[in-house]
């Protein structure tokens, strides 16, 4: 189940990703402090959604798509 669930938030994050680079060509992503936020009430959100596999996905896509 766990496998389903992280091939599901991949699949979400390489359409977003694809969505994006071709809407707008140039996304800025702002440095968070994402230890600070983990001591708060959206923590548990916020390691959920996989924020530093998304980043990952979005530069991949900027690189392929330039």
């Amino acid at each position: 189940m766990h496998a389903h669930v992280a091939n599901q938030r991949r699949d979400f994050h390489h359409k977003i990703a694809h969505g994006l680079v071709r809407r707008y060509g140039l996304v800025d992503v702002e440095a968070l402090n994402a230890k600070g936020l983990a001591g708060s009430r959206i923590a548990k959100s916020l390691y959920d959604a996989g924020w530093s596999q998304f980043f990952s996905i979005l530069s991949d896509k900027r690189q392929k798509l330039v």
